[in-house]
């Protein structure tokens, strides 16, 4: 059946579209013609839900992450059968062919090599979509269209994470370089020992790569820094598709046998090698890195939400940014802070005139505007009110608010705000920027 008769079958309802690999085909056509222009993926997740379709079932159904992993292994294969052979590229008519040389990519239970069952059933990755946990995309460790050989692996997990924790230094300026540093490695190493306990295959957590990472991103330099740059999206992954960076830049450092080594593991090593290998990885430049980094966001290489590593990382910082901080003696320039503000105001008995009040604090501080201040506000309240109406009543202790604040958050890592969403996603958006 021709790719137009099966498409035009399928949105009538002549043939049903009722297991995985009808979902597969159809997604394949819409991506064929999709997937180059607009927003890519998304546009055509968008395609599939209006319909009903998604490549989840049961609790999975719908899953924002699951469906467009799914499209994004489909880009993968586009990548490898146009760009990386000399046959000619694959049509709409011939998804028997594709699906054949990429089942690897595109079976049903393809999703397991990438995610975690956990993982992907969080809310916010059924809402969100998220890069996987176990392993990288195909294909996205280096530039765009040049993919390096170097096997299969979760090799961007540290780079991505220790780009996260490096910029934190200018956004929390209560806490000192060695603070966050140490944060940083204690959460990483909780959530890759928690990752292992159910999927032992996972990369073990290493002090001298965990440290090697944190250096290489320059946490010891943050250097001064704009408004503007202390609230920039975290775009990690669209330097390293533009190759703004080297994911294997440790190799001119370490032989493999020590960075691999059970000794790195323990804690932080000193180099091995003279650190003069030459990158093999150069920034495309402009104006090609616009054009990459339109297609990265388009297959789906850039997150809208971080990882477990990232989220938990962010959250112990938020805990330790307001853990000495009275009541209402809140800085409004500080997200952790109007985070507690917010959970503060809504625990109390007059809710409504605490908020208010809140809200005309923040709105006299000049810094934000009123419009936008009410409605991140509000959205907050959304997503802490559940909670409050488990507990009923303000936590007693430090200890408690600062628990109560970090499993919030842990759960919520949209609340950061630190990454873009699509142009189709139909969440809100809790970027609160100061007034230019």
């Amino acid at each position: 059946m021709s790719a137009e008769k099966f498409r035009a079958s399928a949105e009538s309802g002549e043939v049903p579209v009722d297991c995985h690999d009808q979902v597969l085909q159809i997604a394949y056509i819409y991506s064929d013609e999709g997937m180059w222009d607009g927003n890519g993926i998304f546009d055509v997740l968008d395609k599939l839900h209006a319909r009903g379709w998604s490549f989840g079932q049961g609790d999975l159904k719908f899953n924002r992450t699951l469906d467009i992993s799914y499209l994004a292994q489909i880009a993968a294969g586009f990548y490898r059968s146009n760009f990386q052979t000399d046959d000619d590229p694959l049509s709409a008519d011939e998804f028997d062919a594709f699906y054949a040389q990429h089942h690897q990519l595109l079976n049903q239970d393809a999703w397991r090599q990438y995610y975690s069952p956990t993982f992907l059933a969080q809310a916010t990755s059924a809402r969100f979509y998220r890069l996987p946990d176990l392993q990288d995309l195909p294909d996205s460790s280096g530039p765009l269209g040049e993919p390096r050989q170097k096997g299969i692996g979760h090799f961007t997990k540290l780079p991505r994470w220790a780009y996260n924790a490096a910029r934190t230094p200018k956004r929390s300026p209560t806490l000192s370089v060695a603070t966050i540093t140490q944060i940083a490695l204690s959460t990483l190493q909780q959530t890759t020992l928690r990752l292992q306990k159910d999927h032992p295959s996972v990369q073990p957590y290493s002090a001298t790569q965990a440290s090697f990472w944190l250096k290489h991103m320059n946490i010891d330099f943050p250097g001064p820094f704009t408004k503007k740059q202390k609230h920039r999206l975290n775009e990690f992954d669209v330097f390293a598709a533009q190759g703004g960076y080297d994911i294997w830049a440790w190799e001119a450092h370490y032989s493999p046998k020590l960075w691999d080594s059970i000794e790195a593991r323990i804690a932080p090593l000193e180099p091995d090698l003279d650190g003069t290998l030459k990158s093999e990885v150069m920034w495309c430049g402009m104006p090609d890195g616009c054009y990459v980094e339109w297609a990265a966001r388009g297959i789906g290489w850039e997150p809208e939400v971080g990882g477990e590593e990232e989220i938990q990382f962010l959250a112990e910082i938020a805990v330790k940014e307001t853990e000495s901080i009275e009541v209402g003696n809140w800085d409004y320039e500080m997200r952790s802070h109007l985070l507690l503000g917010v959970m503060h105001a809504v625990f109390q008995t007059e809710r409504e005139k605490h908020v208010e009040g809140l809200k005309q604090r923040i709105v006299e501080s000049g810094i934000y505007d009123e419009i936008k201040v009410e409605q991140w506000i509000q959205e907050v309240r959304v997503v802490i009110e559940p909670y409050m109406q488990k507990l009923e009543v303000w936590p007693p202790t430090v200890e408690d608010r600062s628990g109560l604040l970090r499993h919030i958050l842990t759960e919520n890592g949209q609340l950061f705000a630190g990454w873009r969403l699509s142009d189709t996603s139909k969440e809100f958006d809790f970027q609160l920027k100061p007034k230019e």
